[in-house]
């Protein structure tokens, strides 16, 4: 056990002496009461608990872009998806995947717990692992780990290209964690909650301002999960802290600072199921997607998993020069490290035969990134022009075990069948961290906005960003530079809005964005192998409302992007394009005043196009065709604070591989819930109780295309949250 680790788990010890109290008031007597969430009834003077709409709880009003700051959701014209801590809370998601679960655009790609981490694709198109997670608007690393859901208010995720907004990057999407902030009065929450087949997880909240009004602002978050996963031989354990300040330095002129500490250690859990052929195994004949296993199933060995840690800051001043103008200035500095124990288990025929292959090796991730933008408002005779100009350097270094390839950094564990898997004598392999630079990329950039309000009606939107993007890779040897790529692009956006009345927007958009190329997996016969970067293009027809008991957001989307994946020859390849377009509709309602209903669908023909003959008009990897999702919550009239949700989910097949050799088969879950909340000595509980994938059902999901993990199976999860 490391230091880091005894030092945090012994400042988790008080919020688990506090979660033992409040389970011993709870037991001693409640008294009844109407809520429907304990944040809400925080700021309450009396003594009774009202209760707030689910929908009013759940429904995000803005959201940050990037380069075009904070926005209404409903007069931004590109997609944005926004989920509260009171729905991950609620739902109690335990990672990013099951915090997204009501949006059909969202495709679960792996499993934090079962896996290396969990992850999605945003209409089949993954988000970058290392350009596409922010924290407070800016860059953070994400390679193969699961961020913390605690310290954050909502988690935004905006479809497409980031382009203009964000600069460089994949164009699945690109996710922003909000950082929970300070309360005006005193607030406390202790939350005690359990996980199948034994996770505990004990979590604290506080918040407050020193000082009175412009005083000192802080918000803390605590956290602490042990105990056995849903996997048979799995393990977890994980600290968690984060740290939120504000200050009025002057009336006009505010400081805030926001950080996070994680350290996650998970036992049990796999790189992946890999068919030979696509890792360069030899086989005698083409082996198939084996029939999906049990999600609690044991495949890798208890001994192997993987560990990583996450420190995170950013601070920030803004300066309201006058009513109409505005400065902000943003650092942030990431830092994220992984030590891989993990094991690639190959198939090699099929009858379920694998070879356990070991990996060893420690990796670590920094970033560093400046931002600074003007935003006001100027008047031309009856137009307005909401004008944005800013300026932004980012850096990110990637360091990679040194002997990630050789015999120190793989071991052959043994051989065995993964119906019927083999325990295999852990070797006690020491793993090295000596690492290497491997890659650095950085880029400077200008970017400058106008949104056009021409009338109540009609509004345009037109945006540039001028970027110098510099990658370099190294060698591993040598430590000298292997390939640098060098580019000078201007990425535009534009739109034009038109409200035919004052809560629906109709919107027409085109987002323009350069793309890092990913590197080759680990486990291709070219590992991290980078390529240049590529251009990606999105053009989308949309239509957004935003009324009292319901909203909706219809998308026609087209994206066109460089084609990238790895071929029979197991070497990561990058060669001609991939067309996705669908439909993506979700919405949220209040119907009857007692139920809430939240859901949607989308259609995707994603297609590869002038590619190689073997892949040319096939499908592309990893993206279903149909997929639709649904939640639902019942207040019952009957017992007041009572909540009774159910929820469903349906995948579609997905293509594993470029040439479409092999599928995995669609899959339906479903879960069941109820949450209570009452009140003990005039303070705000609320009991939780949810069973996901009802069914148990078995399926596979993939990543990268061709890593096959398994699904979650049946979990129980409960808890229970006090607040002050």
């Amino acid at each position: 056990m490391s230091v880091a680790y005894r030092r945090c788990a012994s400042s988790i010890s008080m919020p688990r002496r506090l979660a033992a109290l409040v389970l011993y008031a709870l037991a001693t007597g409640t008294a009844h009461a109407d809520d429907s969430d304990p944040q809400q009834a925080k700021v309450l003077e009396q003594v009774s608990v009202t209760a707030s709409q689910p929908l009013d709880i759940y429904r995000v009003s803005e959201a940050d872009t990037g380069a075009l700051g904070t926005r209404s959701v409903l007069d931004t014209p590109f997609s944005i998806d926004a989920v509260t801590s009171d729905l991950i809370q609620n739902r109690q998601a335990i990672d990013i995947n099951e915090a997204f679960a009501t949006d059909a655009g969202v495709t679960p790609l792996a499993s934090g717990y079962a896996g290396e981490s969990s992850g999605f694709a945003v209409r089949g198109l993954p988000v970058d692992l290392l350009n596409g997670y922010k924290m407070d608007g800016l860059s953070i690393p994400n390679w193969g780990s699961d961020l913390p859901l605690e310290p954050f208010s909502q988690v935004e995720l905006l479809k497409g290209p980031g382009g203009f907004m964000y600069g460089f990057g994949q164009p699945g999407g690109i996710l922003n964690f909000v950082s929970k902030q300070p309360t005006p009065k005193p607030y406390a929450s202790f939350t005690l909650g359990y996980l199948s087949d034994g996770v505990l997880r004990e979590a604290a909240d506080f918040g407050g301002t020193l000082g009175g009004q412009g005083g000192w602002g802080y918000r803390i978050n605590l956290v602490h999960e042990d105990g056995d996963t849903f996997v048979h031989g799995g393990h977890i354990r994980r600290n968690a802290a984060s740290l939120a300040l504000t200050k009025d330095i002057a009336p006009n002129l505010h400081w805030h600072f926001n950080s996070i500490y994680q350290d996650r250690d998970v036992q049990g859990a796999y790189y992946g199921i890999i068919l030979g052929q696509d890792f360069g195994f030899p086989v005698a004949e083409p082996v198939r997607v084996p029939a999906p296993l049990p999600g609690d199933q044991r495949v890798s060995q208890p001994y192997t998993g993987y560990q990583t840690t996450y420190r995170v800051a950013n601070t920030g001043v803004k300066w309201d020069i006058s009513s109409d103008w505005s400065f902000r200035l943003d650092y942030s500095y990431a830092r994220q490290t992984r030590e891989n124990r993990d094991s690639a288990l190959i198939i090699t025929d099929n009858q379920g035969s694998y070879t356990d292959l070991n990996y060893l090796g420690y990796s670590r991730y920094n970033y560093q990134q400046w931002q600074g933008t003007f935003t006001g408002t100027v008047a031309t005779g009856s137009i307005r022009h909401d004008l944005v100009f800013g300026a932004s350097w980012q850096a990110l270094d990637e360091h990679y075990p040194q002997y990630f390839n050789s015999d120190a950094g793989q071991q052959i564990l043994g051989y065995g069948n993964i119906f019927a898997p083999s325990l295999f004598a852990n070797p006690g392999t020491p793993i090295s961290r000596a690492t290497y630079l491997a890659e650095t990329t950085s880029q400077r950039a200008l970017f400058a906005s106008d949104t056009v309000i021409f009338s109540p009606q009609w509004s345009a939107l037109l945006g540039l960003r001028s970027m110098q993007y510099i990658d370099t890779a190294y060698s591993a040897s040598s430590a000298q530079p292997t390939a640098r790529y060098e580019k000078n692009p201007i990425t535009p956006t534009a739109a034009v809005m038109y409200k035919p009345i004052a809560p629906v927007t109709l919107y027409a958009s085109y987002v323009q964005s350069l793309e890092q190329a990913a590197s080759a997996p680990e486990t291709a016969a070219n590992a991290y192998q980078t390529f240049s970067p590529t251009t990606s293009k999105q053009f989308e027809l949309g239509a957004k409302t935003n009324f009292d008991t319901w909203s909706a957001n219809l998308a026609l989307f087209r994206v066109q992007r460089g084609l990238q994946y790895l071929n029979s020859d197991n070497v990561y390849v990058q060669n001609g394009q991939t067309r996705y377009q669908g439909l993506d509709f979700s919405t949220q309602a209040s119907l009857g005043g007692n139920w809430t209903l939240m859901g949607g669908v989308m259609y995707l023909d994603a297609t590869n196009v002038q590619a190689a003959p073997d892949v040319n008009g096939k499908r592309a990897y990893g993206a279903p065709r149909l997929q639709g999702n649904v939640y639902v919550e019942y207040r019952v009239p009957q017992v007041p604070g009572l909540f009774l949700t159910a929820g469903g989910r349906y995948v579609g097949k997905e293509a594993i591989e470029a040439d479409n050799s092999n599928f995995i088969g669609g899959y339906r879950s479903f879960n069941l819930g109820a949450r209570y909340t009452t009140a003990y000595a005039g303070h705000p509980v609320t009991y939780r109780l949810g069973i996901d994938n009802l069914t148990n059902e078995k399926y596979w999901l993939t990543s990268f295309g061709f890593i096959l993990n398994q699904g979650t199976p049946r979990t129980v999860r409960a808890s229970v949250t006090f607040t002050l």
